[in-house]
């Protein structure tokens, strides 16, 4: 008799819980479709919409970084330019370059 009532118990307990998880399951399932985010449609847009600034901060700096970048080039370019005609001004014989290869006995 014992034996009986303990399989009578563990039935009835698996039963029980399973159908608490189904209706635990059926009821999360509502509450998530009641407050799930919007439509994909809407959802990208909503995002599209709300990352304005920063993309405009982003454009923004990227110019300026540009134009950083372009200014620093510059200089440097004059600079090896203005190093290039120092260089030919104030070489030995001031004038072209010889192939000193040539003038080897």
């Amino acid at each position: 008799m014992h034996d009986t009532l303990e399989t009578d118990v563990t039935n009835g307990g698996t039963g029980t819980f399973l159908i608490g998880m189904l209706c635990g399951a059926a009821v999360g399932a509502a509450i998530g479709l009641m407050v799930a985010p919007k439509a994909g449609n809407e959802m990208r847009r909503q995002l599209w919409e709300s990352t304005e600034g920063l993309r405009q901060k982003a454009a923004s700096a990227y110019q300026d970084a540009s134009v950083a970048v372009n200014d620093v080039i510059s200089r440097g370019r004059q600079a090896v330019d203005a190093g290039r005609e120092t260089f030919q001004r104030n070489r030995p014989g001031n004038g072209p370059a010889r192939d000193m290869t040539s003038s080897m006995p």
